[in-house]
């Protein structure tokens, strides 16, 4: 097998996986009778949940090769390069932004008051995590995030900022 071709097999793994669960359930719901039926449309409803989770993943995930590597343990997301690096605490996050490179790639900024801004490369190993970590933030609409990544802006874009109280 080419290596590219197995390389796109791997990054489509849950969704190939997901789709064959949603075809399994769904051969078993037209199937069954009664309450098995039902039970079996339950269940494909809840494959089709995950096959569209799994899709929006691989949206997110623009590969490796970038500078760096991401980790992500017990509620702090760490950066480690030869050059930067750092940590921020997800709690503490009041924004994220897609800072754009000049050369067609795009970087992450994650702002906590106090600290210099973590700036991480879209395609850093292990950057992948950071989908989760984002859908966790309070009202961020995940499509906007996957469709900034997918064009690459031209200006930075707020991707999610923090909402505060307002006093009157």
């Amino acid at each position: 097998m080419r290596p590219e071709v197995k390389a796109m097999l791997w990054r489509w793994r849950e969704v190939v996986v997901a789709l064959v669960v949603v075809a399994l359930m769904a051969l078993w719901a037209f199937s069954s009778f009664g309450i098995m039926r039902w039970v079996a449309l339950g269940f494909t409803a809840l494959a089709v949940i995950f096959a569209v989770a799994a899709i929006q993943r691989v949206r997110f995930n623009r590969g490796s090769g970038g500078f760096g590597a991401v980790e992500v343990d017990e509620g702090v997301v760490s950066f480690f390069s030869p050059l930067t690096g750092g940590q921020v605490e997800i709690e503490a996050l009041t924004s994220v932004l897609l800072i754009p490179t000049g050369k067609g790639q795009a970087h992450w900024q994650l702002d906590v008051p106090g600290q210099t801004p973590l700036t991480i490369p879209v395609n850093a190993h292990g950057a992948e995590a950071l989908f989760d970590v984002f859908v966790s933030l309070d009202g961020l609409d995940t499509e906007k995030m996957l469709r900034q990544i997918k064009q690459t802006p031209d200006h930075p874009v707020v991707i999610w900022r923090k909402r505060t109280a307002v006093l009157h």
